[in-house]
């Protein structure tokens, strides 16, 4: 058997929290999501998608969602509600 790793479910998370506070620090996000385990390569990952941007802000990053992010969270909810 084959392991896959689909990060999606890693991603609509992340988009869940942004689109209620609209942009948070990481550490806030990662201790929100505990169960993901995420680190800043996590979010990095997310950024190279274009889903959210990453701004370095004192002493950390701050999340904030793109167009793309608040779409394709559209797009993922209504794929799991079939």
């Amino acid at each position: 058997m084959r392991a896959i790793d689909d990060s999606s479910i890693k991603y609509a998370a992340i988009l869940r929290v942004l689109s209620v506070w609209k942009q948070l620090p990481e550490s806030d996000i990662s201790n929100m999501l505990r169960e993901y385990h995420l680190i800043t390569d996590d979010f990095r990952e997310v950024e190279d998608q274009g889903l959210i941007t990453m701004t370095f802000i004192g002493d950390e990053y701050v999340i904030t969602p793109t167009l793309l992010g608040r779409l394709w969270l559209e797009q993922f909810d209504s794929e799991e509600k079939k």
